[in-house]
């Protein structure tokens, strides 16, 4: 009765869910089921019930199921559509957008034609059928303000020009006669600034500040480094500055690699000393002079804890001031006071 029931229940799931076909099924074992419980002298009355209500489950469930089934469907179709009608709005405002900028180069107002590129934001995201009226916007527009000597603003504009345009040799040429006279206005500027840094280079090493004077030499060398492949990088002023900067560097040169062996050494220090010994919050007592002292004391119970210093870092020690009660060799009592080396958690030499 059980399996048979498990079957029943599974064929009504399966039933339902066909959606709409499986109501009409349904429908039709609820009219089965009513003309047999109709039937005059019928031994089959309680299964006819039986059957009825299994019927009209099967169909209210098919009829959800079809509904969900219809909902999701529809959901898709518009999903679709929607998407559709976004990508041919897409297509038509690019097309639009790559006729204004090509109408708007043509009449000869490139900044218009800017504005429009410049609003898709990077040069990559620029649509490919709009990229040679942007590339065309941005060269006329830069040209402009190379003409007008606005260097600032004609180098990014050429760039981009460049960038939409590889193998245009005006965009090209443009672009590398504004780099150049950027660079020479560039050079007024920085020339000073650079010569002033190497001034303050040579003071830190005549102070044997050697760390400051290779901070400033490199801010020279990186600000020299930014003019080369350029034509100013071959004028005197420049070549100048540039061997002023070896000079000082060859100059400074013994004190960086002395500076680099402490350092070194410095770090080989930090390693042996490993972490700083905590002083206890209760009593202030350090536990690895506290260990030590019990290990190599006559009576380790007799250890009485007075006062310990901040543990202070030299050379490759931890060193920390101790002073301490315990009894001595003729069970007397005394106070001590020793300087204890600690490295790595270790105590590794005691003084007075």
């Amino acid at each position: 009765m059980l399996i048979a029931s498990c079957f029943v229940l599974a064929f009504m799931g399966w039933v339902m869910r066909l959606g709409y076909p499986g109501a009409v099924l349904g429908v039709g074992a609820l009219a089965g089921s009513i003309a047999i419980f109709r039937k005059k002298d019928s031994k089959h009355r309680s299964a006819a019930v039986i059957g009825a209500i299994a019927s009209g489950i099967v169909v209210f469930g098919a009829i959800g199921n079809g509904n969900e089934k219809s909902r999701t469907q529809a959901a898709k179709t518009a999903s679709i559509e929607e998407a559709r009608q976004k990508a041919e709005a897409s297509r038509a405002h690019e097309e639009d957008v790559s006729s204004r900028i090509a109408a708007l180069v043509a009449s000869t107002a490139p900044q218009d034609a800017v504005d429009l590129c410049n609003s898709f934001g990077d040069v990559g995201a620029i649509p490919e059928k709009s990229r040679a009226g942007c590339g065309a916007a941005y060269l006329a527009k830069g040209r402009e303000s190379l003409a007008a000597a606005k260097l600032a603003e004609a180098v990014p504009l050429l760039e981009r020009a460049s960038a939409l345009s590889p193998g245009n040799a005006d965009a090209a040429t443009s672009l590398s006669s504004a780099r150049e006279l950027q660079g020479k206005e560039d050079f007024k500027k920085k020339g000073p600034e650079i010569s002033a840094g190497l001034a303050r280079a040579v003071a830190h090493a005549k102070a044997k500040e050697w760390e400051a004077a290779e901070t400033e030499l490199k801010a020279a060398d990186a600000t020299l480094k930014a003019f080369e492949g350029l034509e100013v990088a071959k004028s005197k002023e420049w070549g100048a500055l540039s061997g002023q900067a070896a000079q000082q560097r060859k100059r400074i040169q013994p004190g960086l690699e002395k500076l680099e062996l402490q350092r070194q050494a410095q770090k080989v220090m930090v390693e042996m000393r490993g972490e700083k010994p905590l002083n206890s919050p209760w009593d202030g007592s350090v536990p690895e002079v506290e260990r030590y002292l019990k290990k190599v004391m006559n009576d380790p119970d007799s250890y009485e804890h007075v006062s310990s210093s901040a543990p202070v870092a030299r050379d490759a020690y931890w060193i920390v001031k101790s002073s301490f009660r315990g009894k001595n060799a003729f069970g007397g009592k005394v106070l001590n006071t020793r300087y204890f080396f600690i490295q790595r958690g270790q105590v590794v030499h005691v003084e007075e």
